[in-house]
């Protein structure tokens, strides 16, 4: 037990601090069309975006919900970033790696 609450709090000082560095919603876009993706590339993760902010709160509580969810929302994600052209998914990934996502 002790060992699971102590792995659960290194998770969240990690995954506060990562927070921590990361831009707003609005800076990210800016950041995204600045480096030369599409509207539609920058509006499409925007969306993806939101979606997470607004649904995933709504599952968190339960476990069963939340991983059924966590999964739906990965593939939508995987899908989406590979139907985008090659320059925004080059731009995409740049980003992930600039901000240590990947």
């Amino acid at each position: 037990m002790f060992k699971q609450l102590s792995l659960f709090i290194a998770f969240c000082a990690v995954l506060s601090h990562a927070t921590m560095n990361l831009p707003s919603q609005e800076q990210y876009d800016a950041e995204l069309k600045a480096a030369g993706m599409s509207q539609s590339g920058v509006d499409g993760l925007h969306a993806l975006s939101q979606k997470f902010a607004t649904q995933y709160p709504i599952v968190q509580a339960n476990k069963e919900a939340s991983d059924k969810f966590i999964a739906e929302y990965t593939v939508e994600a995987q899908n989406y970033v590979k139907a985008m052209t090659p320059e925004d998914q080059k731009i995409y990934a740049e980003s992930l790696k600039k901000y240590g996502l990947i």
